[in-house]
Protein backbone atom coordinates (compact mmCIF):
# COMPACT_ATOMS: atom_id res chain seq x y z
CA UNK A 1 0.00 0.00 0.00
CA UNK A 2 3.02 2.61 0.85
CA UNK A 3 4.34 1.71 -2.42
CA UNK A 4 1.28 2.04 -4.61
CA UNK A 5 0.85 5.19 -2.84
CA UNK A 6 4.26 6.42 -3.92
CA UNK A 7 3.28 5.30 -7.48
CA UNK A 8 -0.08 7.29 -7.58
CA UNK A 9 1.52 10.46 -6.58
CA UNK A 10 4.17 9.97 -9.22
CA UNK A 11 1.54 9.09 -11.98
CA UNK A 12 -0.57 12.18 -10.71
CA UNK A 13 1.31 14.83 -9.31
CA UNK A 14 0.75 16.54 -12.84
CA UNK A 15 -2.20 14.94 -14.29
CA UNK A 16 -5.40 14.43 -12.27
CA UNK A 17 -6.02 16.15 -8.25
CA UNK A 18 -8.71 13.27 -8.60
CA UNK A 19 -6.48 10.62 -9.00
CA UNK A 20 -3.88 12.10 -6.51
CA UNK A 21 -6.55 11.57 -3.79
CA UNK A 22 -5.97 8.02 -4.07
CA UNK A 23 -2.15 8.35 -2.68
CA UNK A 24 -4.29 9.80 0.78
CA UNK A 25 -6.51 6.67 0.67
CA UNK A 26 -3.43 4.24 0.15
CA UNK A 27 -1.16 5.21 2.70
CA UNK A 28 -3.67 5.81 5.63
CA UNK A 29 -3.51 2.40 7.05
CA UNK A 30 0.79 1.89 7.23
CA UNK A 31 0.61 5.57 8.32
CA UNK A 32 -1.14 4.86 11.29
CA UNK A 33 0.17 1.59 11.74
CA UNK A 34 3.74 1.84 11.38
CA UNK A 35 3.61 5.23 13.57
CA UNK A 36 2.46 3.08 16.30
CA UNK A 37 4.92 0.55 15.61
CA UNK A 38 7.86 3.25 15.02
CA UNK A 39 7.12 6.90 16.73
CA UNK A 40 8.62 5.81 19.82
CA UNK A 41 11.73 3.61 18.47
CA UNK A 42 12.62 6.77 15.81
CA UNK A 43 11.19 9.86 17.08
CA UNK A 44 10.17 13.00 15.46
CA UNK A 45 13.16 15.57 13.64
CA UNK A 46 13.16 19.09 14.61
CA UNK A 47 11.12 20.27 10.89
CA UNK A 48 8.50 17.28 12.13
CA UNK A 49 7.90 18.54 15.67
CA UNK A 50 7.27 21.91 13.76
CA UNK A 51 5.11 20.02 11.19
CA UNK A 52 3.16 18.82 14.09
CA UNK A 53 2.98 22.32 15.74
CA UNK A 54 1.68 23.65 12.29
CA UNK A 55 -0.61 20.99 12.40
CA UNK A 56 -2.33 21.88 16.00
CA UNK A 57 -2.43 25.71 15.11
CA UNK A 58 -4.38 24.77 11.73
CA UNK A 59 -6.99 22.84 13.98
CA UNK A 60 -6.95 25.17 16.68
CA UNK A 61 -7.40 28.46 14.59
CA UNK A 62 -10.58 26.67 13.19
CA UNK A 63 -11.84 25.60 16.48
CA UNK A 64 -12.03 28.79 17.50
CA UNK A 65 -13.08 30.41 14.34
CA UNK A 66 -15.92 27.95 14.01
CA UNK A 67 -18.98 30.47 13.88
CA UNK A 68 -17.56 32.03 10.98
CA UNK A 69 -16.89 29.69 8.82
CA UNK A 70 -19.04 27.72 7.11
CA UNK A 71 -18.39 24.43 7.06
CA UNK A 72 -15.24 24.15 10.12
CA UNK A 73 -14.90 20.50 9.70
CA UNK A 74 -14.31 21.08 5.83
CA UNK A 75 -11.20 23.37 6.54
CA UNK A 76 -10.13 21.02 9.15
CA UNK A 77 -10.12 17.74 6.44
CA UNK A 78 -7.33 20.57 4.55
CA UNK A 79 -4.62 19.32 7.10
CA UNK A 80 -4.95 16.00 5.69
CA UNK A 81 -2.01 16.50 4.04
CA UNK A 82 -0.05 17.63 6.58
CA UNK A 83 -1.36 14.76 9.30
CA UNK A 84 -0.54 12.19 6.37
CA UNK A 85 3.17 13.60 5.89
CA UNK A 86 4.24 13.57 8.82
CA UNK A 87 2.54 10.16 9.92
CA UNK A 88 3.61 9.27 6.45
CA UNK A 89 7.36 9.15 7.20
CA UNK A 90 7.25 5.94 9.61
CA UNK A 91 5.91 4.10 6.60
CA UNK A 92 8.42 5.26 4.59
CA UNK A 93 10.93 4.33 6.93
CA UNK A 94 9.99 0.70 6.66
CA UNK A 95 9.48 0.71 3.00
CA UNK A 96 12.79 2.00 2.39
CA UNK A 97 14.42 -0.47 4.90
CA UNK A 98 12.42 -3.38 4.50
CA UNK A 99 10.85 -3.69 0.76
CA UNK A 100 12.78 -1.23 -1.21
CA UNK A 101 14.18 -2.19 -4.69
CA UNK A 102 16.09 -0.95 -7.76
CA UNK A 103 13.03 -1.73 -9.83
CA UNK A 104 10.93 -0.22 -8.02
CA UNK A 105 12.66 2.84 -7.82
CA UNK A 106 13.10 2.78 -11.41
CA UNK A 107 9.73 2.66 -11.87
CA UNK A 108 8.78 5.22 -9.29
CA UNK A 109 11.15 7.43 -11.25
CA UNK A 110 10.44 6.93 -15.10
CA UNK A 111 6.47 7.41 -13.95
CA UNK A 112 7.22 10.81 -12.84
CA UNK A 113 9.96 11.66 -15.39
CA UNK A 114 6.79 10.00 -18.31
CA UNK A 115 4.01 11.41 -16.83
CA UNK A 116 5.41 15.22 -16.33
CA UNK A 117 6.58 15.11 -19.55
CA UNK A 118 3.59 14.40 -21.11
CA UNK A 119 1.44 17.26 -19.04
CA UNK A 120 3.98 19.68 -20.23
CA UNK A 121 3.63 18.08 -23.84
CA UNK A 122 0.03 18.85 -23.82
CA UNK A 123 -0.10 22.34 -22.43
CA UNK A 124 2.52 23.14 -25.15
CA UNK A 125 0.64 21.81 -27.62
CA UNK A 126 -1.97 23.51 -26.42
CA UNK A 127 -0.37 26.97 -26.00
CA UNK A 128 0.22 26.98 -30.10
CA UNK A 129 -3.25 25.62 -31.29
CA UNK A 130 -6.15 26.30 -28.36
CA UNK A 131 -6.83 23.24 -27.65
CA UNK A 132 -5.38 21.01 -25.63
CA UNK A 133 -6.09 17.07 -26.57
CA UNK A 134 -5.80 15.24 -24.09
CA UNK A 135 -8.40 17.41 -21.44
CA UNK A 136 -10.65 17.55 -24.98
CA UNK A 137 -11.20 21.27 -24.56
CA UNK A 138 -9.61 24.61 -25.14
CA UNK A 139 -6.50 26.13 -23.74
CA UNK A 140 -7.34 27.10 -19.92
CA UNK A 141 -5.03 30.02 -21.25
CA UNK A 142 -5.17 31.48 -24.79
CA UNK A 143 -1.47 33.40 -24.45
CA UNK A 144 0.20 30.98 -21.21
CA UNK A 145 1.02 27.02 -21.11
CA UNK A 146 -1.13 25.55 -18.42
CA UNK A 147 -0.12 21.86 -18.66
CA UNK A 148 -2.78 19.55 -17.97
CA UNK A 149 -4.42 20.69 -14.76
CA UNK A 150 -6.01 23.29 -16.22
CA UNK A 151 -4.68 26.03 -13.74
CA UNK A 152 -1.96 28.04 -14.87
CA UNK A 153 -0.38 28.98 -11.50
CA UNK A 154 -1.02 25.55 -10.36
CA UNK A 155 1.51 24.24 -13.31
CA UNK A 156 3.84 27.05 -13.45
CA UNK A 157 4.75 27.09 -9.31
CA UNK A 158 4.45 22.74 -9.53
CA UNK A 159 6.51 22.09 -12.68
CA UNK A 160 9.32 24.70 -11.65
CA UNK A 161 9.81 22.75 -8.28
CA UNK A 162 9.97 19.59 -10.15
CA UNK A 163 12.63 20.96 -12.68
CA UNK A 164 14.88 22.08 -9.73
CA UNK A 165 15.21 18.43 -8.90
CA UNK A 166 15.94 17.58 -12.30
CA UNK A 167 18.90 19.98 -12.42
CA UNK A 168 20.09 18.61 -9.28
CA UNK A 169 20.32 15.30 -11.08
CA UNK A 170 21.79 16.21 -14.10
CA UNK A 171 24.47 17.76 -11.39
CA UNK A 172 24.92 15.13 -9.65
CA UNK A 173 24.45 12.57 -12.68
CA UNK A 174 27.29 10.33 -11.27
CA UNK A 175 25.14 9.75 -8.09
CA UNK A 176 21.87 9.28 -9.81
CA UNK A 177 22.83 7.50 -12.40
CA UNK A 178 22.05 4.09 -11.19
CA UNK A 179 18.51 5.35 -10.81
CA UNK A 180 17.71 7.40 -13.69
CA UNK A 181 18.59 6.96 -17.22
CA UNK A 182 20.09 10.31 -18.07
CA UNK A 183 18.94 10.26 -22.20
CA UNK A 184 15.41 10.05 -20.95
CA UNK A 185 16.25 13.26 -18.01
CA UNK A 186 17.75 15.04 -20.34
CA UNK A 187 14.85 14.70 -23.04
CA UNK A 188 12.27 15.43 -19.96
CA UNK A 189 14.23 18.51 -18.91
CA UNK A 190 14.00 20.61 -22.09
CA UNK A 191 10.07 20.00 -22.20
CA UNK A 192 9.26 20.77 -19.25
CA UNK A 193 11.83 23.63 -19.31
CA UNK A 194 9.78 25.07 -22.31
CA UNK A 195 6.89 24.14 -20.68
CA UNK A 196 8.03 26.70 -17.66
CA UNK A 197 8.94 29.52 -19.98
CA UNK A 198 5.62 29.34 -21.68
CA UNK A 199 4.03 30.06 -18.08
CA UNK A 200 5.11 33.62 -18.50
CA UNK A 201 4.79 33.40 -14.61
CA UNK A 202 7.47 35.55 -12.77
CA UNK A 203 7.36 33.54 -9.20
CA UNK A 204 7.68 30.16 -10.93
CA UNK A 205 11.15 31.48 -13.05
CA UNK A 206 12.40 33.12 -10.27
CA UNK A 207 12.12 30.19 -7.84
CA UNK A 208 13.83 28.04 -10.53
CA UNK A 209 16.72 30.34 -11.06
CA UNK A 210 16.95 31.32 -7.19
CA UNK A 211 17.33 27.40 -6.82
CA UNK A 212 20.03 26.30 -9.36
CA UNK A 213 23.18 28.28 -7.97
CA UNK A 214 22.31 25.96 -4.10
CA UNK A 215 23.39 23.06 -5.59
CA UNK A 216 27.13 24.42 -5.61
CA UNK A 217 26.69 26.54 -2.43
CA UNK A 218 27.61 23.93 0.35
CA UNK A 219 31.29 22.23 -1.60
CA UNK A 220 31.93 24.99 -4.07
CA UNK A 221 31.46 28.54 -3.11
CA UNK A 222 33.30 29.51 -6.20
CA UNK A 223 30.75 27.39 -8.66
CA UNK A 224 27.98 29.17 -6.57
CA UNK A 225 29.12 32.14 -7.33
CA UNK A 226 29.74 31.80 -11.46
CA UNK A 227 26.10 30.12 -11.40
CA UNK A 228 24.64 32.79 -9.92
CA UNK A 229 26.69 35.52 -12.08
CA UNK A 230 25.49 34.00 -15.67
CA UNK A 231 22.00 33.14 -14.70
CA UNK A 232 21.60 36.94 -13.02
CA UNK A 233 23.70 38.12 -16.56
CA UNK A 234 21.28 35.72 -18.48
CA UNK A 235 18.12 37.19 -16.87
CA UNK A 236 18.83 40.48 -17.38
CA UNK A 237 19.77 40.04 -21.25
CA UNK A 238 16.35 38.06 -21.37
CA UNK A 239 14.78 41.17 -20.33
CA UNK A 240 16.37 43.54 -22.93
CA UNK A 241 15.78 41.76 -25.55
CA UNK A 242 12.30 39.45 -25.21
CA UNK A 243 9.71 41.74 -25.17
CA UNK A 244 6.83 39.62 -23.32
CA UNK A 245 9.11 38.47 -20.71
CA UNK A 246 9.93 42.20 -20.07
CA UNK A 247 6.27 42.77 -20.38
CA UNK A 248 6.02 40.16 -17.67
CA UNK A 249 8.48 41.46 -15.20
CA UNK A 250 7.94 44.94 -15.45
CA UNK A 251 4.55 46.07 -16.86
CA UNK A 252 2.33 43.95 -14.97
CA UNK A 253 1.06 47.10 -12.70
CA UNK A 254 -2.12 45.27 -12.06
CA UNK A 255 -1.11 42.38 -10.72
CA UNK A 256 1.69 44.20 -8.31
CA UNK A 257 -1.29 46.02 -7.02
CA UNK A 258 -3.13 43.08 -6.11
CA UNK A 259 -0.31 41.29 -4.58
CA UNK A 260 0.29 44.60 -3.09
CA UNK A 261 -3.18 45.07 -1.36
CA UNK A 262 -3.24 41.16 -0.36
CA UNK A 263 -0.12 41.73 1.76
CA UNK A 264 -1.54 44.45 3.35
CA UNK A 265 -4.59 42.88 4.04
CA UNK A 266 -2.78 40.08 6.02
CA UNK A 267 -1.32 41.98 8.30
CA UNK A 268 -4.78 44.11 8.63
CA UNK A 269 -6.08 40.28 9.73
CA UNK A 270 -3.60 39.21 12.25
CA UNK A 271 -4.07 42.99 13.83
CA UNK A 272 -7.92 42.01 14.24
CA UNK A 273 -7.05 38.35 15.15
CA UNK A 274 -3.81 37.89 16.68
CA UNK A 275 -2.95 34.68 18.31
CA UNK A 276 -4.90 32.11 15.79
CA UNK A 277 -5.87 33.98 13.02
CA UNK A 278 -9.17 34.17 11.00
CA UNK A 279 -8.86 30.04 10.53
CA UNK A 280 -7.13 28.16 8.43
CA UNK A 281 -8.87 28.38 4.71
CA UNK A 282 -10.61 31.14 5.78
CA UNK A 283 -8.67 34.37 5.35
CA UNK A 284 -9.77 34.05 1.53
CA UNK A 285 -13.68 34.16 1.89
CA UNK A 286 -13.03 37.75 4.21
CA UNK A 287 -10.69 38.94 2.10
CA UNK A 288 -13.11 41.23 0.21
CA UNK A 289 -14.34 42.75 3.43
CA UNK A 290 -11.23 43.03 4.82
CA UNK A 291 -9.88 44.93 2.07
CA UNK A 292 -12.98 47.08 2.19
CA UNK A 293 -13.00 47.67 5.62
CA UNK A 294 -9.49 49.25 5.14
CA UNK A 295 -9.72 50.43 1.48
CA UNK A 296 -7.14 48.61 -0.24
CA UNK A 297 -6.91 48.57 -4.06
CA UNK A 298 -9.72 46.95 -5.58
CA UNK A 299 -11.80 45.49 -2.76
CA UNK A 300 -14.32 43.79 -5.20
CA UNK A 301 -11.30 41.46 -5.93
CA UNK A 302 -10.95 38.33 -3.50
CA UNK A 303 -8.21 35.66 -2.96
CA UNK A 304 -5.73 34.13 -1.06
CA UNK A 305 -2.43 36.15 0.39
CA UNK A 306 -0.52 35.16 -2.62
CA UNK A 307 1.94 34.26 -0.15
CA UNK A 308 2.39 31.00 1.87
CA UNK A 309 3.75 32.49 5.26
CA UNK A 310 1.27 35.66 5.10
CA UNK A 311 -1.67 33.24 4.58
CA UNK A 312 -0.87 31.39 7.83
CA UNK A 313 -0.13 34.64 9.20
CA UNK A 314 -3.50 35.67 8.69
CA UNK A 315 -5.48 31.89 8.84
CA UNK A 316 -3.49 30.63 12.16
CA UNK A 317 -2.16 33.53 13.75
CA UNK A 318 1.17 34.63 14.58
CA UNK A 319 1.45 31.14 16.89
CA UNK A 320 0.74 29.14 13.54
CA UNK A 321 2.86 31.57 11.48
CA UNK A 322 5.49 30.91 13.91
CA UNK A 323 5.65 27.03 13.42
CA UNK A 324 5.21 27.43 9.60
CA UNK A 325 8.64 29.62 9.57
CA UNK A 326 9.95 26.99 11.55
CA UNK A 327 8.87 24.54 9.44
CA UNK A 328 10.54 26.23 6.61
CA UNK A 329 13.70 26.95 8.21
CA UNK A 330 14.25 23.61 9.89
CA UNK A 331 13.47 21.38 6.32
CA UNK A 332 16.35 23.47 4.67
CA UNK A 333 18.68 23.10 7.66
CA UNK A 334 18.45 19.11 7.64
CA UNK A 335 18.22 19.07 3.89
CA UNK A 336 21.42 21.35 3.83
CA UNK A 337 23.32 19.02 6.62
CA UNK A 338 22.52 16.06 4.72
CA UNK A 339 25.43 14.57 2.99
CA UNK A 340 23.53 12.07 0.85
CA UNK A 341 21.53 12.53 -2.57
CA UNK A 342 18.59 13.73 -0.79
CA UNK A 343 19.96 16.23 1.15
CA UNK A 344 21.91 17.45 -2.57
CA UNK A 345 18.84 17.37 -4.29
CA UNK A 346 16.31 18.66 -1.42
CA UNK A 347 18.00 21.45 0.01
CA UNK A 348 17.73 23.82 -3.50
CA UNK A 349 14.38 22.51 -3.87
CA UNK A 350 13.59 23.69 -0.23
CA UNK A 351 14.84 27.15 -0.62
CA UNK A 352 13.31 27.35 -4.12
CA UNK A 353 10.06 26.48 -2.32
CA UNK A 354 10.19 28.84 0.19
CA UNK A 355 11.60 32.11 -2.38
CA UNK A 356 8.30 31.03 -5.11
CA UNK A 357 5.98 30.76 -2.36
CA UNK A 358 6.94 34.50 -1.52
CA UNK A 359 4.52 35.31 -4.27
CA UNK A 360 1.97 32.70 -4.35
CA UNK A 361 0.40 30.84 -2.04
CA UNK A 362 1.49 26.97 -3.48
CA UNK A 363 1.44 25.92 0.27
CA UNK A 364 -2.67 25.75 -0.16
CA UNK A 365 -2.54 24.29 -3.67
CA UNK A 366 -3.88 20.97 -3.00
CA UNK A 367 -2.00 19.88 -6.42
CA UNK A 368 1.18 21.13 -5.33
CA UNK A 369 0.90 19.87 -2.16
CA UNK A 370 0.63 16.46 -2.50
CA UNK A 371 4.37 16.51 -4.78
CA UNK A 372 5.98 18.93 -1.89
CA UNK A 373 4.62 17.00 1.34
CA UNK A 374 5.79 13.19 -0.36
CA UNK A 375 9.16 14.89 -0.90
CA UNK A 376 9.03 15.88 2.67
CA UNK A 377 7.83 12.35 3.89
CA UNK A 378 10.10 10.64 1.47
CA UNK A 379 13.39 12.94 2.59
CA UNK A 380 12.18 11.93 5.95
CA UNK A 381 11.62 8.30 5.80
CA UNK A 382 15.37 7.67 4.05
CA UNK A 383 16.87 9.51 7.58
CA UNK A 384 17.29 6.04 8.60
CA UNK A 385 18.10 4.10 5.61
CA UNK A 386 21.37 2.01 5.77
CA UNK A 387 20.26 -0.47 3.04
CA UNK A 388 20.58 1.49 -0.06
CA UNK A 389 23.47 3.58 -1.29
CA UNK A 390 21.95 7.00 -1.62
Amino acid sequence: MTYFSLLVVAAGSFTSISFLALSHILIVIPAVYFTYKRAKQDGLGTSEWALLGMIVSIILSVWVNADIIESPWRNISKSKYFILALMGTFAYREFFQEKISSKKIKILINTLLITTTIASLSGIVAYYTGYNYLKMKPACSASRACGLFGMLMTYAYGVSLFLVILTGVIIHKEKCKQWFSMKLVYFVWIINFAGLILTYTRGAWIGFIIGLPLFFFKENKKKFIICFLVLLIGGGLTLTFNERARARFLNSKRSDYLRIAFFQSTLYAVKEKPLLGWGYRNFEPNSKKIKKKYKLYDPTHGGHAHNNLLEHLASTGIIGFIFTLLFYITWAREAYLRNDIFGKLLFPFVISFIVSGMVQYTFGDAENLFFIMALYSIFQGTRHTKSLSF
